[in-house]
């Protein structure tokens, strides 16, 4: 019986992580010297033998790449992992995805079983409250190259591909007053990541730039889907200076808004322009079309594919960090 015990045989006895017993077993990563020594006498005790054989085999590259993002529901991300997956599988690989649930917890559980995978490389973006990466470490240590696209960790010092989100919410702020629109809303989330923080600094900083006047009312936070937009341009048009124009921080929020002020009896745009994130698809089945800051997928989706790549291919982890342009679509909103 002796000859069975596993890592996670030791990691049960203990009551701590199989990643953490791995780690002080092959003298890697950040250990406590205590707790290393605990768990070499426990596998001792146990007569744990390491396995070279299957050590071996999870060494070994395979063609499996792990995508991992926090929620699947978002065209934003359904879209990435669909153009990721065909664009390896041009390339020869299978593809595997994860979903963390916005769920940092999850996330890393996520990230300790694709050294099980033996995947060649991961992309991933993050969730909203991950602002550190060293639940990552364990690729690293593993020499698994990963690449964050669209949401990073704030400090990293992996590759990452991410779009110029300030500029997207300036331009769409700018174009909003260059069609004679005066007083702008944000309808936003209350997301703290730096993604949702560049859009809202983009918002004020064209108001600035344009000598209007920043309002908190007309700042709105809440949930992420159309019901939600739907709620919060109530809400603003409710307010004794009512927006003439509304930044919706995503698609599906910008939808939602359009169906509030076509009930309440308002014309989009003469009344009230409105301008989202994302190009979802189902901006052109609304009345009027929602006129959508664009994200380009395939520009990400390319860049996040060839960082990986390079690096699977040189067997080296590198930092390189690309930033995505974002441009207006124009349609029926503004």
């Amino acid at each position: 019986m002796k000859g069975s015990i596993t890592i996670k045989d030791v990691a049960r006895e203990l009551g701590i992580h199989h990643v953490t017993v791995s780690r002080a077993l092959r003298n890697t990563g950040s250990v406590k010297e205590e707790t290393r020594k605990l768990i070499k006498q426990k596998a001792t005790e146990l007569g744990y033998k390491p396995n070279h054989l299957a050590r071996d085999f999870r060494n070994k590259r395979s063609n499996v790449l792990a995508v991992v993002v926090p929620d699947l529901r978002p065209y934003f991300f359904s879209k990435f992992v669909s153009d990721f997956m065909e664009t390896a599988k041009e390339q020869g690989y299978t593809v595997m995805i994860f979903q963390s649930g916005e769920k940092p917890g999850i996330e890393k559980d996520i990230i300790d079983s694709l050294i099980g995978y033996r995947v060649a490389g991961v992309v991933a973006s993050v969730t909203k409250d991950t602002a550190q990466e060293s639940h990552f470490d364990v690729l690293r240590e593993e020499n698994i190259p990963y690449v964050f696209f669209d949401r990073a960790p704030e400090r990293t010092s992996a590759s990452q591909v991410l779009v110029d989100n300030f500029k997207g919410a300036y331009d769409a702020v700018t174009a909003m007053i260059n069609s004679g629109k005066k007083r702008i809303a944000y309808i936003s989330t209350q997301y703290r990541h730096q993604i949702f923080r560049d859009r809202l600094a983009g918002y004020k900083q064209a108001l600035k730039d344009n000598n209007l006047p920043f309002c908190d009312e007309m700042v709105v936070e809440g949930g992420f889907f159309m019901k939600d937009g739907f709620v919060h341009a109530e809400t603003l048009m409710g307010l004794k200076q009512k927006p003439d124009g509304i930044l919706a921080v995503r698609d599906e929020i910008g939808i939602g808004v359009i169906k509030y002020l076509k009930k309440a009896g308002y014309h989009v745009p003469n009344d009230v322009a409105v301008i989202g994130f994302d190009n979802d698809p189902m901006g052109v089945a609304c009345e009027p079309e929602l006129t959508t800051v664009q994200q380009s997928i395939p520009s990400m989706v390319a860049s996040s594919f060839d960082l990986l790549l390079t690096q699977i291919k040189s067997n080296k982890l590198s930092f390189e960090k690309k930033i995505i342009e974002p441009k207006i679509i124009y349609r029926g909103s503004v």
